[in-house]
Order: structure tokens, then C-alpha cells, then sequence
């Protein structure tokens, strides 16, 4: 079977999680630094709300790729061509942006007197761990997921049925490793870093392969406003969209009494009200990027999927924007402080944005730094977009 329509809708996914990134890591150290001020709470809420980002992410590559191979033959050939694709497109870019954040590091730390063995050392670890800079144990967890997928693939090829419980499977693997990594620590068994295993995203990720499998038959549920004579969907969303802002709001409740009050929580509250809130947030952006490529105007919808065509370069590149911009010295008030904090947003996002786009436009072998650029033929735009508002 040939290849599946592109669901262009996804990008504008894409760009919401995007956002979402770059403004956890703008707000990384207002927490440290606002605490006990009025501006505290504000930045946790952002801070902490936007933690659905990175799970999104993992949903969505659950989605695209078992949307776009369910169907396929699994042959050697195959998987020659999915693992060779990602090689390309996802190690080639790791590989020297790892490189390009130990010399920032270097740079930030003055360390260049290292010996050439110590560095080639630290290399090869943070290659491996995706420690270089602290937004690239991302591609650790989607490399893993790769070279599981085969399997996943196949079992859920040989029982469609197995793809209904895929969801609650993969909560159960998630939540089992969570239980026993805590028990394992407590020990002193083992000290591993639980965020950099796939396992530890094990339900976002099947979640998005029931939704594929599934996709004709959940359509009707995922966009209900196609079908308004039913009145099931709507109440089901209705009902999601509060638990979601009840998830999200616990979840920072829980952060601003251990940070305020000090008070000591189980860590299990603190996984579970962020595991909801992440699950749930999948499902709405998915809605919701449907919803505002319909509703949006022309330039809107043209913008978001643009952000979300180049979303992987700009995860890439925007720490470092935002390395450099936190170079420049701010003073003032609370004002003064919650402008740079949304310049630092705003500066990061843009300019990791603008760079990537024109390297798109105007450079061929692009894809070296920031992987492929997902096709947008005009056509298929136009089409989508007719079928969507039923002309």
C-alpha cells in the first residue's frame, strides 16, 4: 500500500507543543528566582501547566507512525526504509547539535583547557544519554521507541483488537516501572534517570497508535462539530475539557505547596496529576489543532502549521537563542521582569523559527541540521481544507 494522505492538521499539533517547549524552558529559573514574590504563582502555573509538551510529542510520533504503517506490509524492506529515513533525518541533526551544545558548554563554562581525551569522553556520553544540553534526552526517548516499533507494529498488525487495549497497556508497563524505580531508589539498587526512558512514556505513546488504528472509526469523536446532529460527542468533550483544566491546575497546586509550604507530598500524586493532565492535553490538541485549522483565518493557519513544519528544528535551535539572549541585563520592577521573561519566550521561539524557515526556503541540504521538512503540497491544502468546512 502506498503511503497515506498527510493529516495537515497535525503540524498546527505540533506548533501548539512547540510553544508549549520553549516556554517551560523560558520559565526554568523564574521559579528559583520569583519565589516567595507575588510573580511566583503565575510562572509555576505556566511552567508546570505546559508539561503536557514533551509527552504530546511522544503521542503524536505514536500516531504518525503507526497511521502511516499499520497497513503496510512488515517486510525488510520495510524497515529498511523507515530506519534509514530516521537516520537520516533524526541522527544526523542529534549527532551535531550534540557537538554544537558541548562547545556551547565549553563556552558557558570556560573549560576549553580540557584534555582533548576528557572532552571525546564527555562526547560520547552525552551522544549517548542526550545530555548535552537539557532538551536533548528527547531523541534518547524517540530512538528507543524506534527500535521498538517493529515489534509493537507487529503485534498489533496480527490483533487489531490488541490495539483497543494498547492504551491502558501502556499505562499499566509506565505505571509498573514508575512503582518499581521508586522502590528500586528508595533501595539504593539503582539511580537511573527514569526522565530518558521510553518506558516512562510508554501511554502517551500507545495511546496515539489506538488513535491511528482507529482513526476512521474515532474521527466522528475526535471532531464532533462534523457530525452536530449527535449529542454523545460533544458531552464526552465537554466533560474531558474540564477534567484537563482540573488535572492541570492539581498538578501546579501540588508544586506550589511543596515549593511554598514545604510540604512533603508522595512523589505518586505528583506523577499522577501530571500523567492525567499530559493524556488528556493529547487528546484535546488534537481536537484542537483540527479546530483551528478550520476556524483560523488563512495567515493564522498558515503560521501554525509553518511553526509546525518546523517545530523539530526549532526545539533544536532555541535553547541556544535563549542561552545568548539571557546574556542581556535587565533591571526594573516586576513589570521589568515579567517582559524580559516573555521577550526571552517570544525572542527564542522567533528567531529559532525565522532561521529554520529560511534554511527550508533557501538551503537544499537543510535537513542536515534540523531533519525533513514535511511536504505541503498546495493542492492537498486546499483539498483538506475543502473537505473540512463540507464543500
Amino acid at each position: 500500500m502506498g503511503q497515506k494522505e498527510r493529516i495537515p492538521q497535525l503540524d498546527i499539533f505540533r506548533a501548539i507543543s512547540i510553544f508549549a517547549v520553549v516556554a517551560i524552558h523560558a520559565t526554568s529559573r523564574t521559579l528559583a528566582e520569583t519565589l516567595n514574590t507575588p510573580l511566583f504563582h503565575p510562572f509555576l502555573f505556566i511552567n508546570k501547566f505546559s508539561q503536557f509538551a514533551v509527552p504530546s510529542f511522544v503521542f503524536l510520533s505514536g500516531f504518525v507512525l503507526f497511521y502511516n504503517y499499520i497497513d503496510r506490509p512488515l517486510t525488510g524492506r520495510t524497515l529498511g526504509k523507515f530506519y534509514s529515513r530516521r537516520l537520516i533525518y533524526i541522527l544526523v541533526p542529534y549527532a551535531i547539535f550534540t557537538l554544537l551544545y558541548f562547545v556551547l558548554r565549553l563556552y558557558a563554562g570556560n573549560q576549553w583547557s580540557l584534555p582533548p581525551q576528557e572532552m571525546a569522553a564527555k562526547i560520547a556520553k552525552y551522544a549517548l544519554t542526550g545530555t548535552a544540553y537539557t532538551h536533548l534526552y528527547y531523541v534518547i526517548i524517540i530512538i528507543q521507541f524506534y527500535v521498538l516499533f517493529p515489534l509493537l507494529l507487529w503485534a498489533l498488525q496480527k490483533s487489531r483488537r490488541l490495539a483497543a487495549w494498547a492504551p491502558l497497556i501502556g499505562l499499566a508497563l509506565q505505571w509498573g516501572f514508575v512503582v518499581l524505580n521508586k522502590y528500586m531508589v528508595n533501595h539504593g539498587y539503582w539511580h537511573v534517570s527514569k526522565g530518558s526512558l521510553a518506558i516512562t512514556y510508554f501511554s502517551y505513546f500507545l495511546l496515539g497508535a489506538a488513535i491511528a488504528v482507529f482513526y476512521s472509526s474515532l474521527k466522528p469523536w475526535l471532531i464532533p462539530w462534523e457530525d452536530r446532529k449527535r449529542r454523545g460527542p460533544w458531552l464526552l468533550w465537554a466533560v474531558l475539557w474540564v477534567a484537563w483544566l482540573a488535572a492541570g491546575i492539581a498538578h501546579v497546586e501540588l508544586w506550589n505547596r511543596n515549593y511554598t509550604q514545604k510540604t512533603v507530598i508522595n512523589s505518586f500524586w505528583f506523577e499522577g496529576a501530571a500523567n492525567a493532565h499530559a493524556l488528556l492535553s493529547c487528546l484535546l490538541l488534537f481536537q484542537l489543532s483540527f479546530l483551528l485549522f478550520g476556524a483560523g483565518r488563512r495567515l493564522g493557519s498558515r503560521l501554525l502549521i509553518s511553526a509546525g513544519v518546523c517545530s523539530f528544528g526549532i526545539y533544536l535551535v532555541h535553547p541556544a537563542m535563549l542561552f545568548f539572549y539571557r546574556k542581556i541585563e535587565f533591571h526594573g520592577g516586576y513589570l521589568a521582569y515579567v517582559l524580559a521573561i516573555a521577550g526571552g519566550w517570544l525572542a527564542s521561539l522567533v528567531l529559532s523559527w525565522i532561521i529554520v524557515a529560511l534554511a527550508f526556503r533557501f538551503i537544499r541540504p537543510a535537513w542536515i541540521l534540523f531533519g525533513s521538512a514535511p511536504g505541503r503540497p498546495a493542492r492537498q491544502m486546499q483539498k483538506v481544507r475543502q473537505e473540512h468546512n463540507g464543500v
